[in-house]
């Protein structure tokens, strides 16, 4: 399962609870306003069959409460086996698997048990009633395909044998025969009924409905228990599992981004690199690394402590040492190729045993090109979804990337790019919660509480679409078109007239897995004349934040120059640190307006003086 799409189907199912009782909402909602004068369904069908309306609707409401009383058996039988602790739990349970009592009809009686539940709804609300079950269906489908992903890592062919033998939601002809097998097993515990009896109190509720003409009986009669159900739930879900020791949060689990998205020509610039300087740099992408070979450093220290950035950078320099220009742009995914694969298996004898097993395990990764293969980029892909297709904008995009006049594309970002989906889009897709969702939860620890991650992205997006140049965008390229606008407009590591000179200086490139406090603590005093951070301090603490520009100082030479960016917590040198970092705000301010890499707030450029101190 793709990193993304794993991600979200957690969400989707630490969620389920309430999104549940949002559609169930909506529905209702829509059904006493905009749909209350249309018939409920029991009419309908009872007026096909020559019944009257209001025999029709008192058959309505007893069928409803027998829908009740057999989801509500379902439920807490299934309850009873399963246990609340696991059944309500937020996060998968697989210490046990159920193949018994209803679980040998199908692998989900419980979801059934909803299913059922909601088709006798539906007989009492309009036709707009039927979205219940069939999105309830769609939904629960997802939630089970992500619970089945941990179960079959658990269980292995056990489960995989019984999935093979029992369906995974609805019964089919072969699991009903074994119907009296599971009537054998009935088993109805404290705890499955007093977590499963959601549905009970609607019994009563409709039967009542039923002879007094209105729904509204139903729900006054059987909501509280839904309401204490809702309550219950959640306490449960999100209660802290005593049992087992706590495993330790890994922070970088993959390859976050395939590429960089810092502008290295503003590094470059405010580096102004020389014969005999030790760059040290952020890997991430590992672009930029690259990018900074072009100007003869006499060594580049590459430091993540992300291994497996490093493992990405070290099949970049594997393809860079290898290949021709034309299969290098093939295996990097910039052309289009068939043969990533066997052009792998040419680099593989060039990596370390790490990063090899990594790669070996990734070939769906390395079969759609190294710049399309990091988390990052997956969101990219997502936005770009969300974007150029469904708001209708794939035209508009290829008329702005063509236009080269920001006059004509302001005109047309204002009249065509800047609608009502463009705005909700902002505020889903470009949310904090989202953001928080998709990528760890440190980066944002810093942030001010009331940030609108909305409201800033827009602004960034409007500034790349209206005021910076385009075509040569290869950030905003990327990001709208899913590639590089052309050839003449790639990066400047993967050009053309760069690619030998790369090539031959690949060996002055020094990968090191680690933090940067461990690696500098290594490196003796003044050895280091260039520093390239990245973003990285932003989800640091001040204390840490400040403790590693002390360290920064000692591993210096006089005059280094430091780089960094504030995406969105506005980082500077503590004044504690003035006699010894001198900010370079009369560079980096011009180079801020040329950075084409929009996204980030702050540009900052500072210097090492120790003569001062």
């Amino acid at each position: 399962m793709a990193t993304l799409e794993a991600k979200i189907l957690k969400i989707e199912f630490e969620s389920r609870i309430f999104i549940s009782f949002g559609l169930v909402a909506l529905i209702s909602v829509l059904s006493f306003t905009v749909f209350a004068r249309v018939p409920a369904d029991s009419v309908i069908l009872g007026l096909a069959a020559g019944i009257p309306p209001s025999k029709s609707m008192f058959l309505g409401y007893l069928m409803a409460a027998l829908f009740m009383a057999a989801a509500s058996f379902l439920r807490i039988w299934s309850g009873s086996l399963l246990t609340s602790r696991r059944m309500m739990s937020f996060k998968v349970k697989t210490d046990a698997l159920c193949d018994s009592g209803p679980y040998v009809l199908v692998r989900n009686p419980i979801y059934l048990a909803d299913l059922i539940a909601f088709l006798g709804f539906v007989l009492v609300l309009p036709p707009i009633g039927l979205l219940l079950p069939c999105l309830l269906f769609l939904h629960y489908t997802r939630l089970i395909r992500y619970e089945e992903v941990s179960l079959l890592k658990e269980f292995g062919m056990r489960y995989y044998e019984y999935q093979e033998t029992t369906p995974r939601l609805l019964p089919n002809r072969d699991s009903l025969r074994r119907l009296g097998r599971a009537f054998r097993d009935v088993s109805i515990s404290r705890d499955g009924f007093r977590h499963n009896a959601l549905y009970l109190a609607f019994i009563p509720g409709f039967v009542v409905s039923a002879l007094s003409g209105s729904l509204l009986w139903a729900v006054v009669i059987g909501l509280p228990a839904v309401i204490d159900w809702a309550i219950v739930h959640t306490k449960i879900g999100t209660a802290k599992d005593a049992a087992g020791p706590k495993t330790p949060k890994k922070i970088f689990q993959d390859v976050l981004y395939a590429n960089c998205w810092e502008d290295p020509s503003l590094d470059r610039e405010a580096f102004r690199i020389r014969p005999d300087d030790i760059v040290f740099s952020i890997t991430s992408g590992g672009c930029n690394v690259l990018t900074f070979l072009l100007d003869d450093p006499a060594k580049v220290i590459a430091l993540d402590i992300n291994p497996y950035q490093n493992y990405l950078l070290e099949l970049k320099m594997a393809a860079f040492r290898e290949l021709s220009y034309a299969d290098l742009l093939e295996f990097f995914g910039v052309r289009k190729s068939s043969s990533r694969l066997p052009i792998y298996g040419r680099l593989r004898m060039l990596l370390s045993a790490d990063a090899a097993r990594y790669w070996d395990s990734r070939p769906r990764r390395i079969g759609r090109g190294l710049i399309h293969g990091g988390r990052y980029e997956s969101y990219m892909r997502l936005l770009r979804k969300s974007i150029v297709a469904p708001l209708g904008k794939g035209r508009l995009v290829v008329r702005m990337f063509e236009t080269d006049d920001p006059s004509e594309r302001e005109k047309l970002f204002r009249e065509r790019w800047e609608d009502l989906g463009w705005k909700l889009l902002t505020r889903v897709m470009l949310s904090r919660r989202l953001n928080s969702a998709l990528f760890d939860k440190a980066f944002f620890a810093y942030l001010d509480g009331d940030f609108s991650f909305g409201r800033h992205f827009a602004a960034k997006a409007e500034r790349a679409l209206v005021r910076l140049p385009i075509k040569e965008n290869y950030f905003l390229a990327y990001i709208l078109l899913g590639r590089f606008y052309g050839e003449q407009f790639l990066p400047h590591y993967l050009r053309l007239e760069n690619h030998d000179l790369i090539r031959q200086r690949l060996d002055r490139v020094e990968i090191v897995t680690d933090s940067c406090e461990h690696c500098f603590a290594a490196l003796p005093d003044s050895s280091v004349s260039k520093f390239n951070f990245s973003n990285i301090f932003e989800w640091m603490s001040p204390e840490a934040f400040e403790n590693l520009l002390r360290e920064t100082v000692r591993v210096a030479r006089d005059k280094a120059i430091l780089t960094y960016r504030n995406l969105l917590v506005r980082r500077e040198h503590p004044a504690s640190l003035d006699a010894n970092i001198r900010s370079r705000a009369d560079v980096a301010a011009p180079l801020k307006e040329q950075d084409l890499s929009f996204i980030y707030n702050n540009f900052v450029v500072e210097e090492i003086r120790k003569e001062a101190a």
